[in-house]
């Protein structure tokens, strides 16, 4: 080897520097160089279709993680890919700028957990119980589906925490338990809330307090009155005379006049007057 690159003298050396020189040089301007700039964040600003969620990055918690650390998944190939990809969008940006492409696919789970590896078990205010392992792990809930409003969109409620919303999805008695103690350890059903009658008589002891638990929606209160109860199915026609014998509460919910679209007069079985509308 070593009587070889004597040989090879000055000008060998200078024509094998030419010879692999130009072509790194030629590389490193047309494929590393457009490749660096084609994956910072900043470069996608230029997207008009990426313009709100672009905006919406530069402000999150996630500002200084580049896009290709959660929509592209771990791993040298998936990375590669991507790379390989946006050096084509750097020169593809320049002879079509109006191009809007689709670039991202969704995080992956595997993507979180590169930055994420702790599995928590409580919310940062220490409210709220979060078995992350159990919803990943076992029940293979995808992250995006509870933190969907993490980076690129703020909830209704203003931020980027998940939505009580998105957690009754599932936790609707049904998929999962809907208890108030199942998640959270400071709010546990009040005594009140445990009679029988309390879907009767709740108006007449709201207050302030019920803010505490029911003010993730600005719409509590509609949302539940906007529903028919459960009693009211598809053959309450038929059957509420029976019901309203045994117990008269129609006025809880409907106004004065209700009764008489149908029967003319307010049936007076069982009437309560201490019974408030419920506007």
């Amino acid at each position: 080897m070593l009587s070889w690159l004597y040989r090879l003298g000055g000008s060998g050396w200078k024509r094998l520097a030419v010879r692999v020189g130009i072509p790194a040089a030629a590389f490193a301007v047309l494929v590393l160089g457009p490749g660096y700039i084609a994956t910072q964040p900043g470069f996608l600003d230029r997207y008009a279709r990426l313009d709100v969620q672009y905006r919406t990055w530069s402000q999150s918690v996630h500002a200084k993680v580049a896009c290709q650390s959660c929509h592209v998944p771990p791993g040298v190939i998936p990375r590669t890919s991507y790379d390989l990809k946006m050096v084509g969008e750097f020169y593809l940006s320049m002879v079509a700028p109006g191009r809007e492409p689709k670039l991202f696919d969704k995080p992956t789970n595997e993507a979180c957990r590169s930055c994420h590896p702790d599995w928590r078990t409580v919310s940062p205010s220490g409210d709220l119980n979060i078995p992350h392992r159990a919803h990943v792990q076992v029940l293979k809930v995808n992250c995006i589906d509870c933190h969907r409003y993490l980076v690129h969109e703020k909830s209704p409620e203003g931020n980027n925490k998940p939505t009580m919303a998105g957690c009754l999805r599932c936790h609707d008695g049904h998929t999962a338990k809907n208890a108030c103690a199942t998640c959270h350890t400071d709010k546990v059903e009040p005594l009140t809330h445990r009679a029988a009658d309390w879907l009767v008589v709740h108006s007449q002891k709201a207050s302030a307090d019920c803010n505490k638990c029911h003010a993730w929606t600005r719409h509590w209160c509609a949302d539940c009155h906007a529903k028919r109860p459960r009693s009211h199915g598809t053959d309450w026609r038929s059957q509420h005379g029976a019901a309203v014998a045994k117990h008269r509460n129609c006025e809880a919910c409907h106004t004065s006049d209700f009764c008489i679209r149908c029967h003319g007069v307010v049936p007076s079985l069982n009437f309560d007057p201490s019974l408030k509308l419920v506007q």
